[in-house]
């Protein structure tokens, strides 16, 4: 009876220690993290604004689980992602995002999601211009090596108006 009583405690010992909750950010990194992930939208902004694709994705997951989900509701990996980011900016003349505000909700084990929301204005090769009044996504950046990576995005967005 013993044997079995001590068999028992281990087990539930190790399988308490086994399972621990991923910590909680405190609210000094949770001020870090929002300078650091506004940084990396930054420059993802201005990536965009220059059509410069591969600043663009540095701070996506090179990852076949990265996922994004774009606005006409189609999912990619992180290569089609960047295949098709090529190819738009193969169409453009110019481009330009404007940030109208962004909001953090910290989760446990150094994970964030940050929405962005914005307008964009562009110029096709062919002369014809439009804008996006509202365009939104929603990243999941995971803290990686020392660095923030985008390991989802959801974007939504008004229709163009020319």
């Amino acid at each position: 009876m013993k044997s079995a009583l001590l068999i028992l405690l281990v087990v539930f010992f190790f399988s308490g220690c086994s399972r621990q909750e991923p910590v909680q950010m405190t609210v000094q990194e949770q001020d870090v993290a929002k300078k650091e992930i506004r940084g990396v939208a930054d420059q993802i902004l201005q990536s965009l604004n220059t059509m410069d694709v591969e600043t663009l994705l540095q701070p996506y997951w090179d990852s076949p689980d990265f996922v994004l989900v774009s606005t006409d509701g189609s999912m990619a990996d992180y290569q089609t992602a960047k295949n098709g980011t090529v190819e738009m900016f193969k169409l453009l003349a110019s481009l330009k995002y404007t940030t109208v505000r962004d909001e953090f909700k910290f989760l446990p084990g150094n994970t964030v999601i940050y929405a962005w929301s914005g307008k964009s204005e562009f110029a096709f090769k062919t002369g014809e211009q439009a804008r996006i009044d509202t365009y939104t996504i929603t990243f999941v950046f995971r803290r990686m090596d020392n660095s923030w990576k985008i390991v989802y995005a959801h974007e939504s967005a008004s229709p163009p108006v020319e």
